[in-house]
């Protein structure tokens, strides 16, 4: 016996959804209310980390993987910053 399976050609992601769902715009003057005393600029700023954190999880969860936790705190400790502002090939390493 032969069992037939469609799998759909344009999966839905939820993680593309809810990236163009979500408004920073909303996020950071969520965040300004909480924090008045920290400047649009900065709640702005917060506003995009959070979204681009939680894209970036839901994007490993529907991969079905982890996201690796050395690449991250190397980020955080700012040690990828040579790496992001200094984009001659000549001097990556």
């Amino acid at each position: 016996m032969v069992k037939i399976l469609k799998f759909p050609f344009k999966k839905v992601r939820y993680s593309e959804n809810f990236l163009r769902k979500v408004d920073p715009n909303k996020i950071g003057d969520f965040i300004s209310r909480e924090h008045p005393d920290l400047s649009i600029r900065a709640a702005d700023a917060m506003a995009l980390a959070i979204i681009y954190s939680t894209y970036l999880s839901l994007v490993f969860e529907e991969e079905g993987k982890k996201v690796p936790v050395d690449v991250m705190n190397k980020f955080e400790n700012n040690d990828y910053e040579t790496f992001i502002w200094n984009n001659d090939p000549k001097t990556l390493h």
